[in-house]
């Protein structure tokens, strides 16, 4: 997989993390929806591309059918459940 930049953007992550899972805009949507997530397809694209924030519990949903996919895929749980867990990340896996 490929390395997270630490300047990249919480939505840039969640975009980066998709392609890296393999899943297109529509199947990372049927993923979310199936989980709980309320916003339509359109809404997740768009915070995907960063157009818009999701709330704390779309973004908490968002990363669990990721990490779902990447169990799947034979990985671990890559993406963090909060913003702070992600800001926090970069600096773990590089270091102080």
């Amino acid at each position: 997989m490929a390395e997270i930049s630490a300047t990249e953007r919480p939505a840039d992550l969640l975009d980066r993390y998709r392609r890296n899972a393999g899943l297109s805009h529509g199947d990372l949507w049927l993923r979310y929806f199936e989980l709980g997530g309320m916003d339509d397809a359109l809404e997740l694209e768009a915070i995907l591309c960063g157009a818009i924030q999701p709330s704390a519990h779309d973004r908490e949903v968002i990363a669990h059918a990721l990490n779902e996919r990447f169990v799947e895929i034979g990985g671990n749980h890559p993406v963090p459940y909060s913003e702070i867990d992600a800001e926090r990340r970069p600096e773990e896996k590089h270091g102080p």
